[in-house]
């Protein structure tokens, strides 16, 4: 079942008034919405829904533990979908991530990394061993961080998948990351949000895995271990965890 923008929209404002934490119930490709997880129904449905959007923490809180199973997909790997589901978008294309609210104040970065999926499909596959994840894109602060600019402006996030990627199924490790509260070792909040694609029409270059979650990130990190409150200048110099984009990818 296919939902209109503005009844996505409608429905983050009013879940944005009660809710302190945010995931994606929806994401839009070309125009067409797709259901993504609903913490509010689809944990609570039997049989579980099939669902693009890997499942995410029944409180739609964060996590805290950057050594725990859940910084791969919230708790997307211990519940992996049903069957075989994924998303097709056009390589050079956007996958637009829809979340239900986020607070301004909540500032952080917003990171995207993308792995590989088995021949196997992503559906059954947890991607939390070895390092099969490259970034794909990062926003930082600009005069304002990319959290507050997405709670201004509809809830809304594109993740670029880039145009040389070769065709094939992958996973898409879309992230908030909160640093309001990370001026002390163990207070950033992460929001990790999986989803399962299939690219088409994609170019020669399969990506070759440099990052690990868990694994990636230490709890002192200086882009998780931050104090957002120390003025533009400090902000403007911040660095998001995770290292450099992939080289060569083409946008």
């Amino acid at each position: 079942m296919l939902f209109s923008a503005s009844a996505i929209l409608a429905a983050a404002a009013f879940v944005g008034e009660v809710a302190a934490h945010g995931y994606v119930p929806f994401i839009r490709i070309n125009g067409t919405t797709i259901p993504g997880w609903d913490v509010t129904k689809d944990g609570y449905t039997n049989p579980q829904p099939l669902r693009v959007v890997r499942a995410t923490k029944a409180d739609s809180g964060f996590v805290s533990n950057v050594n725990s199973g859940e910084i791969t997909c919230s708790i997307g790997n211990s519940k992996l979908p049903p069957g075989p589901i994924t998303a097709t978008v056009a390589a050079g294309g956007t996958v637009t991530a829809v979340w239900n609210t986020w607070p301004v104040g909540h500032y952080g970065p917003i990171i995207d990394y993308i792995a590989k999926c088995p021949a196997s499909g992503c559906s059954s596959w947890k991607a939390d061993t070895g390092k099969p994840w490259i970034k794909i894109g990062q926003k930082t602060y600009n005069g304002e961080w990319p959290s507050d600019t997405l709670a201004k402006n509809g809830f809304t996030h594109d993740i670029k998948i880039p145009r040389n990627l070769a065709s094939g199924d992958y996973l898409i490790r879309h992230e908030q990351l909160a640093l309001h509260g990370a001026s002390s070792a163990g207070g950033a909040q992460f929001y990790p949000v999986c989803i399962q694609i299939t690219i088409v029409g994609g170019g020669s270059l399969v990506p070759q895995g440099q990052l690990g979650f868990p694994g990636a990130y230490t709890a002192n990190d200086p882009g998780i271990l931050f104090n957002p409150y120390r003025g533009d200048a400090a902000n403007r110099a911040y660095v998001p965890p995770g290292g450099p984009v992939y080289s060569g990818l083409q946008f």
